[in-house]
Parts: structure tokens; sequence; C-alpha cells
């Protein structure tokens, strides 16, 4: 394989929205190698850019799961919820300790917010913008990276089969890259998955995923 086949190829691997409109034969073949060669940089004709194409679906360069991402999406629930709050810390043992501090503080019965993720430099917290100042006051502020509110969370509980499909996050994330969304935080607790996007952004995202569960 020529490095500009290879380079197709691998472009058409990681957009998975890309890849279920191309299976589908319904992709102008011009427009994508145009699209192609713009985002790879390529040097090398159209033309070959559009022969690597359909050789792509013509070996059947189609992971048979992949076609099961269409019914999970139209089978998950969606579910939105603002105000939300995004407190960020050093990752440092004393911050650590003086988490479960912050546990009696969310009413979880009343449907109060509460996540946590983890990264190896830093930890953030999620939690109603109500609780905000509460939280922050619990934790030293030189170990405060950031504060910020005006955020929405977008929860997805998908449907039966999204732990053995292939393509399912990568299809909802690439539809909202396409659409200049950004995502502030996202975590996975599958089959649950949470995105938090700016409050602005929300109804947007919540469009985005229902067109996607329409398809």
């Amino acid at each position: 394989m020529t490095n500009s086949t290879h380079e197709v190829w691998n472009f058409l691997d990681s957009e998975p929205s890309i890849k279920k409109e191309l299976g589908r034969g319904i992709v102008n073949i011009m427009a994508l190698a145009k699209y192609i060669m713009k985002n790879k940089k390529l040097d090398c004709s159209v033309d070959a850019v559009i022969s690597a194409i359909r050789r792509y679906t013509g070996e059947q360069k189609f992971d048979l799961k992949f076609g099961n991402v269409e019914k999970i999406i139209k089978s998950s629930r969606i579910s939105t919820k603002n105000k939300i709050a995004l407190i960020a810390m050093k990752r440092d043992p004393h911050i650590i300790e003086l988490l479960p501090k912050v546990f009696p503080m969310i009413e979880l019965a009343r449907g109060d917010v509460m996540r946590l993720s983890e990264g190896k430099e830093s930890i953030k917290l999620l939690v109603d913008e109500k609780n905000m100042q509460k939280v922050v006051g619990i934790f030293p502020k030189d170990k405060i990276i950031e504060v910020r509110d005006n955020l929405s969370e977008l929860s997805i509980h998908f449907g039966p089969g999204s732990g053995e499909s292939v393509g399912v996050l990568a299809a909802i994330m690439n539809a909202l890259a396409v659409n200049n969304i950004k995502i502030i935080e996202s975590i996975g607790c599958l089959p649950e998955f949470m995105i938090f996007v700016e409050t602005g952004d929300i109804l947007k995202v919540h469009e985005i995923m229902i067109k996607l569960s329409e398809d």
C-alpha cells in the first residue's frame, strides 16, 4: 500500500461518522477526497485519493460491529442538567485526604450532582453551582487550579451492546467536533457517559444527539 493510501485509510478508520455514510454509499467521493487531502496535507493527485477511497470500500474495510452504533445510540436515554460547576485541583495527597469531606454536602437523594475525574496531575470535581462555594472552601486555595461555573451536563445511558461495539463514543465525539462544540470534560462509567459543555452549547448538543438517534 502506498503512503497516500495508508494515510487515507487511517483517516477513514478514525472518522466513524464519515465511515458510516461511506458504507451507506451516500458520500460524494470527490468532495471527500478533497477534504481528506486538505486535512492530511497529502502531496498527491485527487484521483489517487479517490482510488484509495474506492479500494477502502471495495475491500470491505468496515467492522461488522460498527453497524451496531446506530442501534445503540437510538436505544440510549439522554438527559441534561444545567448550573454545573467544575473545580480543578492539583493531584496532591492532602487534596485526596480532604475529598471525603465533600460527600456529606451532596444530597444525592435529591438529585444533586457529584462527579469525580482524576488524572495524573489533577483532580476535578463537578457539582451543582449551589454547592460550589461550600466545596471550594474545603480545599487550600493554593491547590486549586481552576473554578468554572455556567456548565451543563449531557448524560447518556447507552442501550444494550455498548460494551461490545466499536465506535460508539467516537461517533458522538466526532459529531460534536464537526459542529464546533467544545467539550470541557467527559466522564465515562459505562453504560453511562457524561459530557460537560458550556451552558450556551447544551441545546445544540442535545439536538445533535437527537439527530444521531434518529438517523
